[in-house]
């Protein structure tokens, strides 16, 4: 960096930077020194949720912006650059080779930046904030009630913010501060912490085994009506059985495919057939005789939840104050070691 064109980075104003602008090249290091004159924190955030997202308009929700001023000031930093950041399509939009280089500094800006408001905020006394959630439906349902209503009450200055996916984490969608999923993120920018253990196991109504006898192996289901329920950490179609200390995947099909956990209880509950459940969603049918638990338990798969969320220099106090409520409410299983 030319430390030369740097005139002044005010800590409390609202431009991070402002550097003398040079001829550009086709250099990433010219672009550098030309990152950036006169440019807002907000402008860093604006560009770095684009990259993650993929989308103007998807960044611009996120951020609670109007679309159309989202577009018109991207166009207005790529005119006072001088270069294009992204390739546009009507399919897809992606980094030129300038946004990529920009993007290498504007994400160190904006987690220095963070770092040092978290900093600040851990010192000054009890918790305040914004924390972003975003779960499966599922657990979210689970969470809302005890969880939820603990964590308001307990941490009042905290503004909580909560989502339901239906879809497998991804890193370029990564919207939250914090996700719970059945499916780990491979990425190394993240970090994946197992927040409980729990058991995906076969279910089915009194009324169905009634009417089409009980299954004694895992060979059986293949006679058997099936509510075949899809989870975001497996193919399409695939379920697991427990084979003394392997797990094993197999393949199952089905007039009925769903991919709600509560839609494929439901039509568990009403006899269509037997469904791989969520111990910890069915307990309490199975206490109350509007259940049968299969096999005596022998194909049951263990599965953790994950708590997922950027891995950063600092640790977020909102974040970590709430997985430690949701692993101790034991609602989705017991705590993961």
């Amino acid at each position: 960096m030319d430390k030369r064109a740097l005139t002044k980075w005010p800590v409390g104003g609202v431009h991070l930077v402002n550097f003398q602008r040079p001829l550009l090249s086709s250099s990433p290091m010219d672009l550098l020194r030309l990152f950036m004159h006169q440019v807002t924190l907000d402008d860093i955030r604006l560009i770095n949720q684009i990259a993650r997202l993929g989308s103007f308009a998807r960044a611009a929700d996120s951020l609670s912006l109007l679309r159309p001023n989202v577009t018109r000031r991207v166009k207005q930093l790529e005119q006072h650059l001088g270069v294009s950041l992204f390739h546009r399509s009507t399919r897809k939009l992606s980094l030129t080779h300038e946004g990529r280089a920009f993007l290498e500094h504007s994400l160190d800006i904006e987690t220095r930046w963070s770092t040092a408001l978290e900093q600040m905020k851990s010192a000054g006394g009890a918790p305040s904030g914004t924390l972003r959630i975003s779960a499966l439906g599922l657990f979210n349902r689970l969470l809302a009630g005890p969880v939820l209503s603990r964590f308001m009450e307990t941490y009042p200055g905290i503004r909580l913010e909560m989502k339901s996916t239906w879809s497998a984490p991804d890193a370029t969608k990564f919207d939250v501060d914090i996700m719970f999923n059945t499916k780990p993120l491979d990425d190394k920018s993240f970090i994946c912490e197992p927040l409980s253990l729990s058991y995906r196991d076969f279910y089915a109504s009194p009324g169905y085994l009634e009417r089409k006898g009980t299954p004694s192996t895992i060979e059986d289901l293949d006679n058997h009506d099936l509510v075949v329920l899809n989870y975001t950490d497996l193919p399409e179609g695939q379920w697991l059985r427990q084979d003394g200390d392997v797990t094993r995947p197999f393949s199952v099909q089905s007039q009925l495919h769903l991919d709600e956990v509560e839609a494929g209880l439901q039509m568990t509950l009403l006899g269509h057939g037997i469904c791989w459940l969520p111990d910890f969603f069915c307990n309490e049918h199975v206490e109350a005789g509007e259940l049968v638990r299969l096999f005596g338990q022998q194909y049951a798969s263990p599965g953790p939840l994950w708590a997922i969320y950027p891995r950063t220099p600092y640790e977020n106090q909102r974040l970590r104050l709430f997985i430690e409520m949701a692993r101790e409410s034991q609602l989705t299983g017991k705590p993961a070691n």
